[in-house]
């Protein structure tokens, strides 16, 4: 049997150290660059958003939204608003209920970052908890949020519902403030998500619409241009016509850089629920 000195010993000791250094080494390195990537150092749903677009969608679906979704919009709208939110409030088809939400890219393509099921009205009149005759209605139409109405705990006062993460729309059907508002639904109701289930609201499961509510408050607030509403409640709330100063310029307020299209398209050949 070969003889072991002690130099060899220790030669062969100092070599181990050094393997398990350079795979120390090598280890510290990955985790270094892993903690450097973007999706690594994002802090919030918004971060996530941004670095992290929603991927393996159906392809020809999402493209048919983006086709759909330009196709109703001016250049005046694409150019002045940087997220858009696609909503199907249809019965049936192959987008029916169902949000789609994308960003405007500097190429001025619209990148999708979510695909959701949603809620959206039931389309008839109901007696609310206080006896009262409503209309479970979502209107189409291009909508903006309200500014000053964004909540991340609300209930509503009609229909005795929990409406966390709520952005409630600018409109003022007949002078007084919608009622009209994404956000996310009470556990009970999520089994409902992808059927016309809500009282007029466009509903989202609570994780989503927390995800939204974080995207929407933490990166568009801007001066936004303002969109001319019809006044009386009805299927078409805008035409997506923006309003214009008397020189001309758009009339700008402070508020989201968002814009919301609901349609009702149930796979047959209409453009839009606009036509």
């Amino acid at each position: 049997m070969r003889k072991v000195t002690r130099t060899q010993r220790g030669d062969a000791t100092l070599f181990c150290r050094e393997q398990r250094s350079r795979q120390w080494i090598s280890a510290l390195a990955v985790v270094a660059a892993l903690w450097a990537s973007p999706a690594a150092q994002a802090s919030s749903p918004y971060d996530v958003a941004m670095q992290n677009p929603a991927a393996g969608q159906d392809t020809a679906n999402v493209a048919r939204v983006v086709e759909r979704l330009n196709a109703s919009m001016s250049d005046e709208l694409r150019q002045n608003f940087g997220l858009f939110i696609y909503i199907d409030k249809a019965e049936s088809g192959p987008y029916a209920q169902r949000m789609y939400v994308f960003r405007r890219a500097d190429s001025g393509d619209l990148d999708l970052l979510y695909n959701w099921p949603v809620s959206t009205g039931r389309e008839n009149l109901e007696l609310d908890p206080h006896g009262h005759m409503q209309t479970t209605l979502t209107p189409t139409g291009f909508f903006e949020l309200d500014p000053s109405r964004l909540y991340a705990d609300h209930d509503s006062s009609q229909w005795d519902e929990p409406m966390p993460y709520s952005m409630f729309f600018s409109w003022q059907p007949d002078g007084h403030k919608t009622g009209l508002a994404i956000h996310g639904t009470a556990e009970s109701a999520t089994a409902d998500l992808g059927s016309r289930a809500s009282a007029g609201c466009i509903r989202l499961a609570t994780d989503n619409a927390h995800t939204l509510f974080d995207l929407v408050r933490n990166g568009y607030r801007a001066p936004t241009p303002e969109l001319a509403y019809r006044e009386s409640l009805s299927a078409v709330s805008s035409d997506g016509l923006l309003l214009h100063a008397k020189n001309g310029s758009l009339q700008m307020s402070d508020g989201y850089s968002v814009l919301v299209l609901v349609d009702d398209y149930s796979g047959d050949q209409r453009t839009s629920a606009l036509d």
